[in-house]
């Protein structure tokens, strides 16, 4: 485990952000008909095929 230890005015001026294209793009990515995922998100690709 990595442990990064932030006072509070660091913490304060810390940005985390999480890109929602790629999500999409990578998402849609992994439910083609040609991929096999992996066990993890086995489920959510027979869902997201069907629709």
């Amino acid at each position: 485990m990595i442990r990064i230890a932030l006072d509070e005015a660091t913490l304060g001026a810390t940005r985390i952000a999480i890109s929602p294209p790629r999500d999409a793009f990578s998402a849609m990515r992994l439910a083609r008909p040609s991929r096999n995922p992996s066990w993890p998100y086995r489920q959510w690709v027979g869902r997201a095929r069907e629709v």
